[in-house]
């Protein structure tokens, strides 16, 4: 077993997300299933030590599925390690009794990563959003 170090930044982890055919199929009762079920999925995410950062929807340039970009949608997580991203995913991919396949809706990748700290530092830190719901 590795030991592990103390680092004095978090690991930082990009999502890519993309709508597969069983969203844009799905009736609206089936969508908010799984929307809700992907929300849970994400508080599972927290209660497994990440926290989001920040969110992006890429509406407002696309409709549909993606082309050429690929991704629909965004978020930005500190994650406790690199090591947990399989964790993560796998709810994803996983069918629990009454729960949805999530996989079946959205296709989801990964990058992980540090925090560029010049630039935060440089900045000030990170800033907090100018809009909070």
């Amino acid at each position: 077993m590795t030991e592990t170090r103390a680092r004095p930044w978090p690991w930082r982890m990009i999502v890519r997300g993309a709508f597969q055919d069983g969203w844009s199929l799905a009736t609206q009762e089936e969508k908010n299933r799984a929307f809700q079920h992907w929300i849970e999925v994400h508080r599972r995410w927290q209660a497994m030590g990440c926290r989001l950062i920040v969110t992006v929807d890429d509406e407002l340039n696309m409709v549909g599925q993606p082309g050429a970009r690929l991704w629909n949608f965004y978020s930005i997580w500190e994650i406790p390690g690199p090591d947990i991203v399989y964790d993560l995913l796998n709810l994803f991919r996983s069918e629990e009794p009454g729960e949805v396949r999530l996989d079946r809706y959205f296709r989801l990748e990964t990058v992980v990563g540090k925090p560029i700290l010049g630039l935060e530092r440089g900045l000030g830190g990170l800033q907090p959003p100018t809009f909070v719901p």
